[in-house]
């Protein structure tokens, strides 16, 4: 029997060894209870479709769901490991909210404790990956569609969990790391379609590594691209078998649903809320880079990792319907970027609170005060 003491030993010695991310699970456990106590992600909207999809998946016939068919068939396409293990958790707890939530928060856990290894890694600073992924963490939409009934979370995850062990592997140049990197994306894609975003900085970097040989660069980048497209070619394929439903089927959806008077103001308020006080600091950090990028041995290949991962969030921005968890792809190269800026002046980290704060607090009273504030008709 393992005594209270040996518990009690053992989580003093984690506190010990990683004091910050003590820290940083012990605010993630906040922002959980905050974000259920405040939002309380009931079932409706877009759950009602991945819980129909879950019905469908174990047999039910697709006329007795509530939602449209082409929501459903979406849901199984794009979203089909994250419908089955919400379904599962749901018969194991009883309660399809209780079991959804329990699966929401062990990612959120999972994509926050790996981003800060990843941001760890970048800048060798405890204190910069803390801060940093508490801008992270307490996200608007991480606190709302991350933990509230969305299925977001599963390709963010996978995603950062792909570039993470992406990062890995131009520190070591072990080819292990390369191929976990693209399994996260393989997996990642059937809990949801951004993580294939991944594959986006992976390319950039197997390009730069073999620039000068496009057949080494082909022989590198072959194996990767088989792992990530073949399991997705024979689900997409299974699926049009199944169900007569191919994935451009849901962009026609979204083109003809989704109609602003002006994409431009969406975009502005979308951002706004999405971004509040990290966009200025992103800003900062731009300019930090140019003094700091020598002293992190910031080297080509490290600045193509940091630029490719803006360039994989260009296809969410495009995507026809703009909402901030849509946009959310764009969140975690600019908090990389607010880093530079946070661990030039990481010595007056306690300068950083105040902003923190504000930021923590807009993300969780956005919907109450602010949208509503803002998002008038346009």
């Amino acid at each position: 029997m393992i005594s209270p003491f040996f518990i009690i030993n053992k989580i003093k010695d984690f506190v010990k060894s990683d004091r910050h991310l003590s820290i940083l699970i012990v605010c993630l456990v906040i922002f959980a209870v905050a974000s259920a106590l405040m939002f309380g992600h009931t079932i409706g909207g877009d759950a009602i479709s991945y819980i129909d999809a879950g019905h469908v998946l174990g047999g039910a016939s697709i006329d007795t769901q509530e939602a449209p068919p082409d929501f459903i068939f979406q849901r199984i396409l794009t979203t089909f490991l994250g419908v089955e293990i919400v379904n599962g958790l749901s018969v194991l707890f009883g309660n399809i909210s209780v079991g959804w939530f329990i699966w929401d928060v062990f990612l959120y856990f999972c994509i926050n404790i790996i981003f800060y290894k990843l941001l760890l890694k970048i800048f060798r600073s405890h204190t910069t990956a803390l801060l940093g992924t508490l801008f992270f963490a307490s996200n608007y939409a991480m606190v709302t569609a991350g933990l509230g009934n969305f299925m977001d979370i599963g390709g963010w995850s996978f995603y950062v969990f792909s570039i993470y062990f992406l990062w890995k592997y131009m520190e070591s140049g072990n080819r292990r790391e390369l191929i976990t990197s693209a399994l996260f994306i393989s997996v990642g894609g059937f809990f949801k379609e951004n993580a294939f975003m991944a594959y986006i900085p992976m390319f950039f970097i197997l390009l730069y590594e073999n620039r000068h040989s496009f057949i080494s660069f082909l022989k590198k980048i072959i194996v990767p691209t088989v792992i990530i497209t073949v399991p997705a070619m024979i689900h997409h394929l299974d699926v049009y078998l199944a169900y007569d439903y191919k994935y451009t089927r849901w962009i026609e959806i979204n083109r003809t649903t989704y109609f602003y008077r002006s994409r431009i103001l969406e975009y502005i308020k979308s951002f706004g809320s999405l971004l509040n006080f990290l966009a200025p600091i992103s800003f900062l950090g731009f300019f930090a880079f140019f003094g700091l990028k020598k002293d992190l041995k910031i080297d080509a290949k490290r600045l193509i990792f940091i630029a490719s991962v803006f360039i994989s969030s260009i296809p969410p921005i495009l995507w026809p319907g703009i909402t901030q968890r849509v946009l959310f792809m764009v969140v975690p190269g600019l908090t990389i970027l607010a880093c530079f800026f946070i661990k030039k002046y990481e010595k007056y980290w306690y300068a950083f609170v105040p902003i923190l704060a504000l930021y923590i607090l807009s993300s969780f009273f956005m919907d109450s005060f602010i949208l509503k504030a803002v998002n008038l008709p346009f």
